[in-house]
């Protein structure tokens, strides 16, 4: 039973995140929205009115896009008896708001600082393109406020909050209940980097962004799990996520990388506890699947029928094998 109930958490979680998506493209048209992604069409030389109107579309998207995931997630977790905000991670979980708070702080330092420096080593000596509309962001002007509200709707604001919430308070706790936390982690990680398509792109640069964000999203995993609150990885990302370019690319830079001295000790500890007793070889083998299943997200339309017929699958497998323990336990006897 205990492998039935492992396939059954791959295949909930792999389905659900495409799934969701499909639920949402279903909603959209039935309401008649239209939604579209600005990033599309993004240029350097965009202007104040139409970053505001990107900031808008941007953030209309990514609404829907997470309405789609927690319209399946909820009623599925309802039926997994898992109710309210807390059992996805939206709590303190006893801690202090300050100490929540600083461990955030202490894990954008320590997982994230390859990849400013990683960006410090782009800006000296170019490894390779990138995506169009992330080199148009690098090369518009930044000094002004409607460039930062563009970033806060696809950047540091929003993103950190919906992002966390889907990989880590439900992906991520779902599979760590029945794989247990470090495999969990291995694979939420790996999912949640190879769905960033701006960096599917074969070169110097992107191949260095991959291993730095997974060393990032291994990071994030690990403080959630030691918490139980996913407010230290929603500061975590928020940080890493606000831009910074010149002098201040430097300075933010070389306080990351002392802050990682700084907290390296602490940073092991917490990894060897969450990660004890974990098998490497199926973490790993099903980081590669998460991977993969992620790169072929991209062909929407075929992909959409293997999600879906993954999460029917996985509530079969469930409900058999809840049926099996409801078997399996001894009746009482009358009068007993």
């Amino acid at each position: 039973m205990g492998g039935r109930r492992k396939v059954a958490a791959v295949l909930e979680v792999l389905g659900v995140y495409l799934a969701g998506q499909l639920v949402m493209v279903l909603l959209a048209r039935a309401m008649n929205l239209k939604l579209s992604n600005p990033l599309t069409h993004l240029t350097a030389t965009a202007s104040n009115t139409e970053l505001v109107r990107a900031s808008g579309q941007l953030t209309k998207l990514l609404a829907a896009q997470y309405l789609g995931w927690f319209l399946l997630i909820v009623p599925i977790g309802w039926w997994y008896r898992r109710t309210g905000l807390r059992e996805y991670g939206l709590t303190r979980a006893g801690a202090p708001l300050g100490r929540l708070l600083v461990l955030g702080l202490a894990t954008a330092l320590v997982a994230f600082w390859p990849t400013r420096l990683l960006e410090i080593v782009n800006t000296l000596k170019p490894l390779g393109e990138t995506a169009p509309w992330r080199q148009a962001m690098f090369d518009m002007s930044w000094r002004r406020w409607e460039f930062w509200l563009f970033m806060a709707a696809g950047s540091y604001v929003m993103p950190p909050i919906v992002e966390e919430l889907f990989y880590r308070g439900y992906c991520q706790r779902r599979l760590a209940e029945d794989l247990g936390q470090g495999t969990a982690i291995a694979m939420v990680a790996s999912l949640f980097v190879f769905s960033h398509s701006q960096y599917l792109m074969a070169n110097a640069y992107n191949l260095g962004m991959i291993v730095a964000l997974l060393i990032g999203a291994l990071g994030l995993g690990l403080v959630f799990a030691y918490t139980k609150s996913l407010i230290p990885s929603m500061a975590a990302h928020a940080l890493i996520n606000i831009p910074a370019a010149g002098v201040w690319q430097w300075i933010v830079a070389g306080i990351m990388v002392i802050g990682a001295v700084c907290f390296a000790r602490t940073a092991l500890g917490v990894a060897t506890k969450v990660f004890k007793g974990t098998v490497a070889a199926p973490a790993l083998l099903l980081a590669i699947l998460a991977a993969g299943y992620a790169v072929a997200a991209n062909r929407f339309e075929l992909m959409s029928v293997v999600a879906v017929a993954a999460v029917v699958v996985a509530l079969v497998l469930e409900a058999s094998e809840r049926r099996a323990r409801r078997a399996a336990m001894p009746r009482s006897e009358p009068g007993g």
